[in-house]
């Protein structure tokens, strides 16, 4: 597969991307299934974040894109997904959890500069917004080795609240091994129709707000979603 670079990012704005239309197409919520090249590590639940689920669930057809886009990998590769939907009270320790990393790494900066960095990695938690991870839209991914079942040089963990963590961030380094593992994660997702959130390598849409924001389209078909916890798992 030819690997093209990934593209100069888009700035968000969560302004914009709440007042978009939403026509809801009542997709379900599924598990996402554990597959020879799809498979699930319901990181928060695995890290004691408070409200947590142990199972990574998405709504249907972002599943069944997941599959497609890891059959386009190489064969020693696959989909690990870390998160997918998320309750409003994931999000919201979530905020905090961030937060308080960014105040450690960023104390120089004033309360309204860690702020704005928190927005760029954590979507608002307000009683009149829909985040993307609600919906069942959003997912957390990352490569791993079906042979040795090692996560892929990404060069920024998982929810590193710096700019290591932008997708583009290694665009002037095309040998570095994270330019390419990018890459491709990058291009299999955005082959099947998912759109990337610029500020987070891991974080794909597909049918939420932010998804039409970056693919301009008049409304998404995914409003908040609802699993039930006690039933369910």
């Amino acid at each position: 597969m030819l690997l093209s670079s990934i593209p100069t990012p888009i700035e968000h704005d969560w302004r914009h991307i709440e007042n978009i239309s939403i026509f809801e197409s009542n997709e379900s919520l599924l598990a996402v299934p554990n597959t020879q090249n799809l498979k699930q590590l319901p990181i928060y639940f695995d890290s004691n974040v408070k409200h947590a689920i142990n199972i990574c669930v998405a709504r249907q057809s972002v599943i069944q894109k997941l599959q497609q886009a890891a059959d386009l990998l190489p064969n020693h590769l696959g989909i690990l997904v870390l998160d997918a939907w998320r309750s409003s009270a994931v999000q919201k320790a979530l905020q905090e959890k961030i937060g308080d990393n960014i105040k450690t790494i960023y104390p120089h900066l004033s309360v309204d500069e860690q702020q704005q960095l928190l927005s760029d990695f954590v979507a608002p938690v307000r009683a009149d917004f829909i985040s993307p991870h609600l919906t069942g839209g959003s997912v957390d991914i990352t490569l791993f080795n079906r042979e040795t079942n090692e996560w892929l040089d990404m060069g920024a963990g998982f929810d590193e609240p710096t700019e290591r963590s932008h997708t583009h961030f290694y665009e002037d380094q095309p040998t570095h091994p994270a330019c390419q593992n990018r890459r491709l994660l990058y291009s299999v997702m955005n082959l099947v129709g998912f759109s990337n959130l610029p500020t987070e390598w891991w974080h794909f849409d597909y049918g939420n707000s932010l998804w039409a924001y970056y693919n301009q389209k008049s409304h998404a078909i995914y409003g908040a979603a609802h699993w039930d916890v006690i039933s369910r798992q």
